[in-house]
């Protein structure tokens, strides 16, 4: 370990400029390859729950995915 840090220190610049960002990625393309995050998940299936046009097993399937949702934070938190 220490003589990959004495390599990298060795082959670094300091006058380098700091690396810009990539331009070349998407951030819809990832949000498709990664999926939503959960707090979005969340917003969605609650917003379809409580539309009362939406068809009652549509919102009970709404309310099914955001039990889940919780159910794998509360999981989180008790590991």
């Amino acid at each position: 370990m220490e003589s990959l840090l004495r390599w990298s220190i060795a082959n670094s610049d300091p006058n380098a400029p700091p690396p810009q960002p990539r331009s070349d990625l998407d951030p819809g393309i990832i949000d498709m390859i990664l999926g939503k995050p959960d707090s979005e998940l969340m917003k969605e299936a609650l917003a379809v729950a409580v539309d009362e046009s939406k068809d009652e097993d549509d919102r009970i399937q709404a309310l099914d995915n955001f039990e889940m949702l919780i159910e794998q934070i509360d999981n989180a938190n008790s590991e």
